[in-house]
């Protein structure tokens, strides 16, 4: 899990942030079952949910070595391919997320739009497509080129036990780096104080 980025890709309303919110969720529960505490980072509101807490900003996620994810709805809204001025900053957070033990989730509409540090670094893909009421999960490996596919039908029951606000627009998500640089300064006078 650590280091992993998980990119799903599809047209808007197909199921993609279900995905991600049940991927989080099972992963959440799995740890929980184990008696571990796996925190959950989102841009997703979901106040009813236990699992997640809410963040707009980069510096909403803690930096430390405890296991969590961080799963971005909407990547691009607030990390553009085209933003080019904000991308050397975000690639310090990128660059990190194997050393903060972290899994990232993030969704888009499609995959051009997302920083081509994140592109290149996915680890899996999931490719979306809504067909009435049954989605189909394409998930893609490219590392070895394989797949395998998985088709939900939506209903009642599964939607019983998901709350995030599937009418919530995201935020422009903050990726200003300042106050994590902050953190990274503090990680460094806690860990290697001969660095500085």
């Amino acid at each position: 899990m650590p280091g992993s980025i998980v990119g799903l890709v599809g047209k808007q309303r197909s199921g993609k942030t279900l995905m991600s919110y049940l991927l989080a969720k099972a992963l959440y529960q799995t740890a929980k079952r184990s008696g571990y505490l796996l925190r959950c980072y989102s841009n997703l509101y979901s106040p009813d949910d236990d699992f997640m807490t809410y963040i707009s900003s980069i510096s909403d996620i803690p930096l430390d070595l405890e296991p969590k994810i961080v799963l971005i709805d909407e990547i691009y809204n607030g990390c553009d391919a085209q933003d080019y001025k904000k991308l050397k900053d975000i690639s310090i957070f990128l660059n990190t997320i194997g050393k903060q033990n972290c899994l990232f989730l993030y969704t888009t509409i499609e995959a051009g739009m997302v920083y081509n540090r994140f592109r290149n670094q996915t680890n899996t893909f999931i490719l979306v497509k809504k067909t009435g009421d049954v989605v189909q999960y394409r998930f893609f490996y490219p590392d070895t080129g394989t797949y395998k596919d998985l088709q939900l039908e939506l209903s009642p029951e599964l939607f019983a036990n998901v709350h995030y606000d599937t009418n919530f627009i995201p935020v422009v998500f903050d990726w200003k780096m300042d106050s994590w640089n902050e953190k990274l300064q503090e990680y460094y006078r806690r860990y290697y104080p001969d660095v500085l």
